[in-house]
């Protein structure tokens, strides 16, 4: 019985690590390659069998969508750290907005990718609506934190600011995407987008958190 249990164990933890590997190597490769990577790329990077795919995510589309849903959220939080340190809205603001479209940039992007994926297959969308409810959540802490302590009133519910503010980047994220080194935003101008899109006045900006 023992040794039964031990093998179960073995086989339950050897399980866990070829997961673990096939998600490493796929979300390295999918961050670089987006999501036509080959699943036989993937399992030769991961030390996996192609059937391991399918056993653990059901396909290639459900393993991407995890891996960019997972991607988006540590994307979301190295934001908020590298803006952590902010003394005014406009920094805040700033630090958040080139965090995303800069090294979260590829994150936000493979997410859009996995968003578009999930209008053509609907069975992936439960997972892309709990992550966008996620980041929904902590930007309206973010606005909790940043925004209304200035005494600024909000245009609408804290939830469908946090909503915009995620449209917006999206949006970026989306041309960012379609026109590569011809991207015209600045990230000055990036920052402007999120303000007008959120109707944040200009005496705001200089605001101390």
């Amino acid at each position: 019985m023992q040794e039964a249990r031990r093998a179960a164990r073995a086989t339950r933890e050897s399980g866990r690590q070829t997961r673990d590997a096939l998600l490493a190597a796929a979300t390295d490769l999918f961050l670089e390659h987006g999501d036509g990577v080959p699943i036989t790329q993937i399992c030769a990077a991961a030390g996996a069998h192609p059937n391991q795919v399918t056993y653990y995510f059901g396909s290639k589309e459900r393993l991407f969508v995890e891996v960019a849903c997972a991607a988006v959220l540590r994307a979301g939080k190295r934001a908020e750290d590298d803006a952590a340190a902010a003394e005014t809205v406009g920094d805040y603001t700033e630090k958040l907005v080139g965090s995303l479209l800069g090294p979260g940039g590829p994150s936000v992007e493979l997410f859009v990718e996995a968003m578009l994926m999930t209008g053509r297959r609907g069975e992936l969308r439960e997972h892309i609506t709990d992550t966008l409810r996620t980041l929904h959540s902590s930007g309206e802490n973010a606005l909790i934190r940043t925004l209304m302590r200035t005494g600024w009133q909000l245009r609408a519910g804290i939830d469908v600011e946090a909503k915009a503010f995620w449209s917006a980047i999206f949006g970026l994220a989306i041309q960012k995407t379609a026109t590569g080194e011809s991207f015209g935003y600045s990230l000055g101008e990036a920052v402007a987008v999120i303000f007008a899109s959120l109707r944040i006045p200009e005496s705001v900006r200089e605001s101390t958190l």
